[in-house]
């Protein structure tokens, strides 16, 4: 999620609205009339009214009216935004990306090295105001994510906002994130399944092949053991899992280790993936026992990936920049970062595959592999 900064009028409470243009002809309750620079009539028929730096504000009208303070108005018909009495902008669904997501909860029950947004267990949920922005998402939404904290832990609110995602974007391929540690219980493994459907998979870490690792990782013994279960239960459950581990340096030296484990003990696992770490939150403040240079790490992570590749099991690489892998595992290397969270260095200046590479977290300026550098051209 991305904000903005402006000003806010005639707001006293935070507004939910999807962006409209007046060319549209749709207008009514939450929906915000994206204005350029220009003013026109007959705006009380929205619930809100956006306008650029360079608008005038008329003081006549009496509904909710935001200005960006920068140029430009970096939203687009389709999206769905919180405006708060504040200033804030905050861009909760943007209809043209692949990579939307809700947020359930900042609770969870592991406190992982490596988190990127650290648990707040004292925190509020996010139930009603994710069931609000699935309703005002396009009906043709693609893709969306459900994350945390640790969306198990409010069960029922996670049960309602897979049912919103039946009924509002039915197209929709639904993506949770979960520790597992939850499903080890079977019968909620089974209500995931038949409230998901066919569009839901999870994404599931598993961090070593020893439980000792896993654990000390996640910073909570028997994690491992309960990730496990809950593993087994979703293939019980009919569920489609992508199987995930964050390369550390704590466990990095026994990446073929895990790869042979997952390959003889869940061979059902429907994908698997290997991620670079994100430098931010837990994982910035423990980074001295996590950071480790891609290329040095790469020579296990290539014998993994030969040995779970040569077993037919489905591969992926994300949050890894092209120059750091060897050309052969470029076309599992996706685009995996966010779109809101991409920058590029200057060194990707004049690289000839600079579009075609996920780049790099925001968070990652200080922490980046020494073989990055521009690629000459090469042919895809």
């Amino acid at each position: 999620m991305k904000s903005y900064y402006g000003k806010s009028f005639n707001l006293m409470e935070p507004l939910l609205c999807k962006i409209v243009l007046q060319s549209s002809g749709v207008s009514g309750t939450n929906t915000a009339c994206l204005c350029s620079s220009g003013w026109f009539s007959d705006v009380q028929r929205y619930s809100a009214v956006i306008l650029d730096s360079s608008a005038l504000v008329h003081n006549s009208i009496s509904i909710p009216i935001f200005q960006f303070s920068q140029n430009g108005t970096p939203i687009e018909e389709g999206d769905v935004v919180l405006i708060e009495p504040s200033g804030l902008l905050t861009v909760l669904y943007k209809k043209q990306s692949l990579t939307n997501s809700v947020l359930l909860t900042e609770r969870c029950n592991c406190r992982c090295l490596m988190c990127p947004q650290p648990p707040r267990n004292g925190s509020e949920d996010w139930i009603d105001l994710s069931l609000r922005t699935i309703a005002l998402m396009d009906s043709n939404t693609q893709a969306l994510g459900i994350t945390g904290g640790e969306p198990t832990l409010v069960w029922d609110g996670l049960i309602k906002v897979l049912s919103a995602c039946h009924d509002f974007i039915p197209r929709a391929s639904v993506h949770l994130l979960t520790n597992g540690r939850i499903l080890k219980d079977y019968d909620k493994a089974e209500e995931l399944a038949e409230v998901g459907g066919k569009n839901l998979f999870v994404g599931v870490p598993l961090y070593a092949d020893i439980s000792d690792i896993h654990d000390t990782l996640l910073r909570s013994k028997g994690a491992f053991w309960d990730t496990v279960e809950g593993l087994y239960n979703l293939e019980r459950a009919g569920i489609f899992v992508e199987l995930r581990t964050v390369i550390t340096k704590q466990n990095y030296m026994r990446l073929p280790q895990w790869a042979e484990y997952v390959f003889r003990t869940m061979p059902f696992v429907g994908r698997v993936v290997f991620m670079g770490l994100e430098p931010i939150g837990l994982a910035l403040e423990n980074i001295d026992q996590l950071w480790i240079d891609p290329a040095d790490y790469l020579p296990q992570l290539e014998q993994a990936i030969k040995i779970l590749h040569r077993r037919d099991m489905p591969v992926l690489i994300y949050n890894h920049q092209l120059c750091t892998l060897p050309t052969y595992l470029w076309p599992i290397a996706v685009k995996s970062i966010s779109d809101w969270k991409i920058v590029y260095m200057p060194e990707c200046d004049g690289c000839s595959v600079k579009a075609s590479c996920g780049g790099f977290f925001f968070s990652a300026q200080l922490y980046k592999s020494r073989n990055i550098c521009p690629v000459p051209f090469v042919e895809l």
